[in-house]
């Protein structure tokens, strides 16, 4: 229940966790991290009961490396279906 915020973290955390989540009542925001991949793969619906600056449900952006090189390049949001604001 409520928001799911994933920020600053880096690339060898184990985020296998993330795997459980199946639905997110407010919103999803996904910011300043290193990791490639975002195991969100059972996430199915975010309500958007509340909104990322009272606009977006889903926000994601500035994923990548300190080195320079790519971040995050896969998102694992395959049974997304639905995205409510």
């Amino acid at each position: 229940m409520g928001n799911l915020e994933i920020t600053s973290i880096d690339r060898s955390r184990d985020l296998s966790f993330l795997r459980s989540i199946r639905e997110v009542t407010g919103y999803v925001l996904v910011a300043l991290n290193q990791f490639d991949y975002l195991p969100l793969e059972n996430l199915r619906i975010i309500r958007g009961t509340r909104l990322y600056e009272d606009r977006y449900a889903l926000a994601i952006f500035l994923n990548y490396r300190k080195d320079g090189h790519f971040g995050l390049r896969q998102l694992g949001l395959k049974n997304l279906t639905a995205v409510y604001s």
